[in-house]
């Protein structure tokens, strides 16, 4: 994950300076932000679904050991002294939030991010990594292998000569959030989010605690088999609840797959095929065209039938093909959330 904040290098460079020579880098600037460091500030309006970078890492963590940190940082020394020496430099100026620790271990602590879902090795970026934190962020980040880069895109409209932020955690109520980033990142967070009125936090912090019973609901697979209905609606809450919290994440795509799931295992092709779009539009907004959830989706939305999770009953049968038309929003809504099944 990347650091609460970052040390100034020699001369800040701008979006069209920097070493990530992407077109997308006219996007941004990196320049100082008041108690944090240095950050990235948009440069112009940005839209959602916008790449606002996309960077291959400085240095990876492949083949580093996770045991001794003696070791460790021996390998991590080798990684360093193999790269160019701006790349050398670049690293080095990257914020350490462990300077008790040893020093490359630390900087890779603070600033790694890992190289995909699950995956045991990360990578340390020269202008990623200097991204700030907010618990409303504006950018959502991801690993894409088939570039081999890690990707930021927009998520929100972001107003030029705005903080370009993402998030360092995975959301949930404000006291788990601010006790993660404190003990990892050694700051207390003071984004908009956790910076609300009292009243407004407590109710948001409500939402994100329900938000967690209800996503424990729908990954039960006897309920999602033999209490179909109630998982429906459990996933519909949550989809109002992120929708009031302005949750923009993977938990998003992730919330539509487990509805395409629920959906397709009872035979209900017409609502799975609605929510695989859902999912492929929310994939491609975070992640581009070319991320492996959308490409592996995008059959699915057109013969649903074909993943695995269909037809374990056949209780909810419908045709893929047989999606009401001419409905007003809300009547489309009640359809697919079965309120009126």
């Amino acid at each position: 994950m990347a650091p609460s904040r970052t040390t100034e290098p020699d001369s800040p460079p701008n979006g069209t300076e920097s070493p990530t020579s992407n077109p997308e880098t006219s996007l941004w600037s990196i320049a100082p932000i008041p108690g944090k460091g240095l950050g990235l500030i948009a440069n112009q309006d940005i839209i959602p679904g916008t790449l606002i970078l996309s960077e291959a890492p400085l240095l990876t963590t492949e083949g580093v050991t996770t045991i001794d940190l003696e070791v460790a940082e021996s390998q991590l020394r080798k990684k360093l002294s193999s790269l160019p020496p701006s790349s050398q430099k670049a690293f080095m100026g990257l914020h350490n939030n462990y300077p008790d620790d040893k020093p490359l271990s630390g900087i890779v602590r603070s600033n790694g991010y890992p190289m995909g879902p699950g995956a045991e090795a990360g990578g340390v970026y020269e202008t990623i990594s200097r991204i700030n934190h907010s618990c409303a962020p504006n950018v959502v980040q991801a690993w894409n292998p088939l570039a081999e880069k890690e990707t930021v895109f927009a998520v929100r409209n972001i107003p030029a000569g705005t903080e370009i932020c993402t998030a360092y955690h995975v959301g949930g109520p404000s006291s788990e959030r601010k006790k993660i980033l404190k003990m990892y990142f050694g700051f207390d967070c003071t984004c908009a989010l956790c910076s609300l009125p009292e009243e407004q936090l407590k109710k948001g912090d409500e939402r994100m605690v329900e938000a967690e019973e209800l996503d424990e609901t729908i990954g039960d697979s006897k309920k999602v088999r033999f209490h179909a209905a109630e998982v429906l609606a459990c996933c519909h809450q949550l989809a109002r609840i992120y929708e009031e919290e302005g949750v923009k994440d993977d938990r998003l795509s992730r919330l539509y797959f487990d509805c395409f799931q629920v959906c397709n295992m009872h035979g209900d092709l017409a609502r799975a095929r609605v929510f695989a779009k859902q999912y492929c539009s929310a994939k491609k907004m975070a992640a581009g065209e070319d991320c492996i959830g959308l490409l592996e989706m995008k059959p699915f939305v057109k013969n649903p039938q074909k993943h695995e999770s269909f037809g374990v009953t056949d209780d909810w049968k419908t045709k893929a093909e047989s999606m009401p038309k001419g409905l007003g929003r809300r009547e489309f809504e009640r359809w697919l959330w079965r309120e009126q099944a």
